[in-house]
């Protein structure tokens, strides 16, 4: 059953791209993967051209999408967790006291697909906002992640460096990349979860 938070930051759960359907359906996930400890909202998202969709012709409900499609469709299988913000890149952000733990979200995670290695700054460096906190490489691209703060880099999480499949496989939980001590603690200009679901359908 979906608790208050899900159903009423999800109400609307379709939404129009211009040449696009989205159809979103929600579930939570209390143990995703089985050693997370996050609670979780799992995300199915199907794509489908509207051309491909006769009408009536699917039904939706949470935690499922369903359809009868003239082709097949495209599924996007992805977690959001409630208990931190992220940003326009696709980083959360926890904050722990005066701190703020940093890490990748699932989606971008699926989307970049198997991450291959993590490069990850020195622990107790000064990092200024705008500057490149840590790369992340897959077979096809390295993704570099600037700083929004200005700040100290507090630790860093050297077991990505040695397993980078965390990132895939644990986003949320053991594959969180780094801890920054910021100078100023501004959260204004992060999304909640479920601003950035509304971000995403945007993209």
């Amino acid at each position: 059953m979906l608790d208050c938070w899900s159903k009423d930051a999800f109400s609307e759960i379709s939404y129009k791209f211009a040449n696009h359907l989205l159809l979103i359906g929600f579930g939570v996930v209390h143990r995703r993967p089985i050693e997370s400890k996050t609670p979780t909202l799992l995300i199915r998202l199907s794509f489908f051209t509207e051309s491909e969709i006769a009408p009536n012709s699917y039904t939706m409900g949470f935690g499922t999408v369903q359809g009868s499609l003239a082709m097949d469709e495209e599924v996007v299988e992805f977690s959001v967790a409630h208990n931190r913000k992220y940003s326009r890149d696709h980083l959360w952000y926890q904050e722990k006291d005066d701190r703020l733990m940093i890490g990748v979200s699932e989606f971008l995670a699926v989307e970049i697909g198997e991450v291959l290695r993590v490069i990850l700054p020195q622990a107790e460096y000064e990092i200024d906002e705008g500057r490149d906190m840590f790369s992340i490489w897959t077979a096809e691209e390295k993704v570099a992640f600037p700083s929004l703060y200005s700040g100290i880099i507090a630790e860093v999480n050297g077991e990505v460096e040695i397993n980078p499949d965390l990132v895939n496989d644990s986003a949320y939980d053991h594959g969180w990349i780094i801890i920054i001590e910021p100078h100023e603690m501004n959260l204004e200009n992060l999304l909640d979860p479920d601003e950035y679901v509304e971000f995403l359908a945007e993209l």
